[in-house]
Protein backbone atom coordinates (compact mmCIF):
# COMPACT_ATOMS: atom_id res chain seq x y z
CA UNK A 1 0.00 0.00 0.00
CA UNK A 2 2.76 2.20 0.72
CA UNK A 3 4.27 1.69 -2.68
CA UNK A 4 0.93 2.52 -4.28
CA UNK A 5 0.93 5.67 -2.37
CA UNK A 6 4.20 6.81 -3.62
CA UNK A 7 3.51 6.17 -7.11
CA UNK A 8 0.12 7.54 -7.49
CA UNK A 9 1.95 10.81 -5.42
CA UNK A 10 4.60 11.09 -8.17
CA UNK A 11 2.29 9.69 -11.32
CA UNK A 12 -0.23 12.75 -10.55
CA UNK A 13 1.50 15.07 -8.27
CA UNK A 14 -0.65 18.11 -10.68
CA UNK A 15 -3.68 16.61 -10.34
CA UNK A 16 -6.50 19.31 -9.97
CA UNK A 17 -8.82 18.93 -7.12
CA UNK A 18 -12.40 17.30 -7.79
CA UNK A 19 -15.52 19.36 -8.21
CA UNK A 20 -18.26 20.03 -6.10
CA UNK A 21 -22.12 18.88 -6.89
CA UNK A 22 -24.59 16.55 -5.76
CA UNK A 23 -23.96 13.26 -4.12
CA UNK A 24 -23.66 10.64 -6.33
CA UNK A 25 -24.68 6.98 -6.90
CA UNK A 26 -22.59 4.33 -5.53
CA UNK A 27 -20.35 2.14 -8.26
CA UNK A 28 -18.45 -0.80 -8.12
CA UNK A 29 -14.65 0.13 -7.90
CA UNK A 30 -12.97 -3.22 -6.80
CA UNK A 31 -13.41 -6.65 -5.37
CA UNK A 32 -11.49 -9.20 -3.77
CA UNK A 33 -11.85 -12.28 -1.32
CA UNK A 34 -15.58 -11.55 -1.40
CA UNK A 35 -15.04 -8.23 -0.03
CA UNK A 36 -16.39 -5.32 -2.18
CA UNK A 37 -16.08 -1.80 -2.04
CA UNK A 38 -17.64 1.17 -3.86
CA UNK A 39 -17.23 4.86 -4.20
CA UNK A 40 -19.62 7.75 -4.91
CA UNK A 41 -18.64 11.54 -5.14
CA UNK A 42 -20.50 13.75 -2.29
CA UNK A 43 -19.95 17.74 -1.87
CA UNK A 44 -19.02 17.53 1.95
CA UNK A 45 -15.64 16.61 0.70
CA UNK A 46 -13.41 16.83 -2.11
CA UNK A 47 -12.53 13.64 -1.62
CA UNK A 48 -14.76 10.32 -2.86
CA UNK A 49 -16.96 8.75 0.02
CA UNK A 50 -16.34 5.01 0.16
CA UNK A 51 -18.21 1.87 1.00
CA UNK A 52 -16.74 -1.74 1.77
CA UNK A 53 -18.78 -4.47 2.49
CA UNK A 54 -17.61 -8.42 3.61
CA UNK A 55 -18.19 -10.94 5.80
CA UNK A 56 -16.03 -12.10 8.45
CA UNK A 57 -15.46 -15.51 10.25
CA UNK A 58 -16.29 -14.67 13.55
CA UNK A 59 -19.43 -13.29 15.88
CA UNK A 60 -20.60 -9.81 16.41
CA UNK A 61 -18.54 -9.67 19.88
CA UNK A 62 -15.32 -10.52 18.03
CA UNK A 63 -15.31 -8.08 15.76
CA UNK A 64 -16.71 -5.58 18.36
CA UNK A 65 -13.77 -6.20 20.42
CA UNK A 66 -11.44 -5.45 17.91
CA UNK A 67 -13.12 -2.17 16.92
CA UNK A 68 -13.15 -0.71 21.12
CA UNK A 69 -9.68 -1.41 21.04
CA UNK A 70 -8.05 1.99 19.99
CA UNK A 71 -4.80 0.85 19.90
CA UNK A 72 -5.74 -2.33 17.85
CA UNK A 73 -6.18 0.85 14.61
CA UNK A 74 -2.23 0.86 14.34
CA UNK A 75 -3.10 -2.72 12.60
CA UNK A 76 -6.09 -2.59 10.83
CA UNK A 77 -6.33 1.04 9.89
CA UNK A 78 -3.90 2.89 6.56
CA UNK A 79 -0.59 3.35 7.72
CA UNK A 80 -1.95 4.32 11.45
CA UNK A 81 1.35 4.62 13.53
CA UNK A 82 -0.45 6.03 16.68
CA UNK A 83 -4.01 6.16 18.24
CA UNK A 84 -4.87 6.25 21.81
CA UNK A 85 -8.11 7.00 24.02
CA UNK A 86 -7.59 11.05 25.57
CA UNK A 87 -9.61 12.40 28.14
CA UNK A 88 -10.51 16.12 26.67
CA UNK A 89 -11.54 18.80 29.36
CA UNK A 90 -15.62 19.68 29.37
CA UNK A 91 -16.16 16.30 27.36
CA UNK A 92 -17.34 13.34 29.64
CA UNK A 93 -16.11 9.74 28.19
CA UNK A 94 -18.63 6.42 28.77
CA UNK A 95 -18.39 2.79 27.64
CA UNK A 96 -20.26 3.92 24.57
CA UNK A 97 -18.85 7.54 23.67
CA UNK A 98 -14.99 8.65 23.71
CA UNK A 99 -12.96 10.38 22.59
CA UNK A 100 -9.63 9.36 20.39
CA UNK A 101 -6.13 10.55 18.97
CA UNK A 102 -5.08 9.54 15.77
CA UNK A 103 -1.91 9.84 13.55
CA UNK A 104 -1.47 8.62 9.95
CA UNK A 105 2.22 8.12 9.31
CA UNK A 106 2.72 9.22 5.28
CA UNK A 107 6.09 8.63 3.42
CA UNK A 108 8.39 11.77 3.10
CA UNK A 109 8.03 14.08 1.64
CA UNK A 110 4.22 14.71 2.32
CA UNK A 111 3.21 15.56 5.96
CA UNK A 112 1.82 13.46 8.18
CA UNK A 113 -2.04 13.69 8.95
CA UNK A 114 -3.66 13.52 12.55
CA UNK A 115 -6.96 13.92 14.19
CA UNK A 116 -8.78 14.19 17.59
CA UNK A 117 -12.36 12.95 17.36
CA UNK A 118 -15.45 11.26 18.95
CA UNK A 119 -16.08 7.39 18.88
CA UNK A 120 -19.45 6.13 19.83
CA UNK A 121 -20.98 2.62 19.91
CA UNK A 122 -24.63 1.88 19.75
CA UNK A 123 -26.73 -1.14 19.29
CA UNK A 124 -28.12 -1.54 15.45
CA UNK A 125 -31.57 -1.80 14.50
CA UNK A 126 -31.25 -5.66 13.76
CA UNK A 127 -31.26 -7.75 16.67
CA UNK A 128 -27.61 -8.49 17.56
CA UNK A 129 -25.92 -5.68 15.71
CA UNK A 130 -24.00 -3.17 16.51
CA UNK A 131 -22.99 0.64 15.04
CA UNK A 132 -19.66 2.22 15.67
CA UNK A 133 -19.17 5.91 14.27
CA UNK A 134 -16.58 8.05 14.52
CA UNK A 135 -16.51 12.10 14.08
CA UNK A 136 -13.59 14.48 13.76
CA UNK A 137 -13.77 16.92 16.26
CA UNK A 138 -11.15 20.06 16.92
CA UNK A 139 -10.81 19.12 20.37
CA UNK A 140 -8.21 21.09 23.25
CA UNK A 141 -5.31 18.11 22.61
CA UNK A 142 -1.93 19.48 21.49
CA UNK A 143 0.28 16.40 20.33
CA UNK A 144 2.89 19.21 19.35
CA UNK A 145 4.15 17.70 16.34
CA UNK A 146 5.76 19.08 13.59
CA UNK A 147 5.02 18.84 9.79
CA UNK A 148 1.69 17.24 10.41
CA UNK A 149 -1.46 18.51 9.44
CA UNK A 150 -5.04 18.31 11.50
CA UNK A 151 -7.69 16.46 9.47
CA UNK A 152 -11.18 17.97 10.26
CA UNK A 153 -13.32 16.87 7.96
CA UNK A 154 -15.22 13.36 7.53
CA UNK A 155 -17.25 10.76 9.31
CA UNK A 156 -16.37 6.66 9.64
CA UNK A 157 -19.44 4.50 10.14
CA UNK A 158 -18.92 0.54 11.05
CA UNK A 159 -21.88 -1.66 11.09
CA UNK A 160 -21.75 -5.31 12.02
CA UNK A 161 -24.58 -7.49 11.25
CA UNK A 162 -24.73 -11.17 12.41
CA UNK A 163 -25.00 -13.51 8.94
CA UNK A 164 -24.78 -16.59 10.79
CA UNK A 165 -23.14 -18.07 14.60
CA UNK A 166 -19.78 -17.54 13.70
CA UNK A 167 -20.02 -14.59 10.67
CA UNK A 168 -20.85 -10.78 10.69
CA UNK A 169 -21.60 -9.32 7.92
CA UNK A 170 -19.27 -6.06 7.67
CA UNK A 171 -19.71 -2.62 6.21
CA UNK A 172 -16.98 0.01 6.27
CA UNK A 173 -18.41 3.40 5.07
CA UNK A 174 -15.70 6.28 5.09
CA UNK A 175 -15.53 10.21 4.23
CA UNK A 176 -12.24 11.49 4.93
CA UNK A 177 -10.19 14.64 3.49
CA UNK A 178 -6.57 14.58 4.20
CA UNK A 179 -6.45 18.48 4.20
CA UNK A 180 -3.53 20.22 2.99
CA UNK A 181 -2.25 20.28 -0.69
CA UNK A 182 -2.35 16.50 -1.48
CA UNK A 183 -3.99 16.39 -5.09
CA UNK A 184 -7.28 14.83 -4.53
CA UNK A 185 -6.81 12.46 -7.29
CA UNK A 186 -3.94 10.75 -5.41
CA UNK A 187 -6.72 10.24 -2.45
CA UNK A 188 -9.31 9.38 -4.58
CA UNK A 189 -6.99 6.34 -5.77
CA UNK A 190 -6.10 5.28 -2.16
CA UNK A 191 -9.50 5.49 -1.31
CA UNK A 192 -10.91 3.04 -3.30
CA UNK A 193 -8.58 0.50 -2.07
CA UNK A 194 -7.98 1.12 1.57
CA UNK A 195 -11.46 -0.04 2.64
CA UNK A 196 -10.78 -3.69 1.38
CA UNK A 197 -7.32 -3.63 3.06
CA UNK A 198 -8.72 -2.74 6.17
CA UNK A 199 -11.63 -5.27 6.35
CA UNK A 200 -8.68 -7.82 5.24
CA UNK A 201 -6.47 -6.46 8.62
CA UNK A 202 -9.47 -7.10 11.01
CA UNK A 203 -10.25 -10.73 9.55
CA UNK A 204 -6.99 -11.37 10.71
CA UNK A 205 -6.94 -9.50 13.94
CA UNK A 206 -10.43 -11.30 14.54
CA UNK A 207 -8.25 -14.76 15.39
CA UNK A 208 -5.41 -13.10 17.63
CA UNK A 209 -6.52 -12.63 21.50
CA UNK A 210 -7.93 -11.03 23.41
CA UNK A 211 -10.31 -10.24 20.99
CA UNK A 212 -11.05 -14.21 19.73
CA UNK A 213 -12.64 -14.60 23.18
CA UNK A 214 -15.07 -12.15 23.38
CA UNK A 215 -18.16 -14.07 24.50
CA UNK A 216 -20.67 -10.86 24.45
CA UNK A 217 -21.68 -7.73 23.15
CA UNK A 218 -20.35 -5.17 25.20
CA UNK A 219 -22.72 -1.99 23.47
CA UNK A 220 -25.59 -1.36 25.26
CA UNK A 221 -26.66 2.28 23.54
CA UNK A 222 -29.72 1.78 22.22
CA UNK A 223 -29.70 2.62 18.05
CA UNK A 224 -30.14 6.43 17.52
CA UNK A 225 -29.26 8.99 14.44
Amino acid sequence: MKKLFLACVWIICSASGALAGQIGEWYKVRESDGIISWSRDNPASRIVEVRTQGTIAAPVPVIEAVLRDTHAMKSYLFMCSDAFNIEPAGLKSSKDCYYTYYRQSLPWPVWDRYGTGRIEFMLDKTPGGVVGKAYPLPLDYDPHLKKAIRMTDGYVIWKLVPSDRNVTQVTYQLLADPGGDLPSAVVNLLMKNLGIATLKNVRKLVQEEPYRSAQSIVTTTPYHE
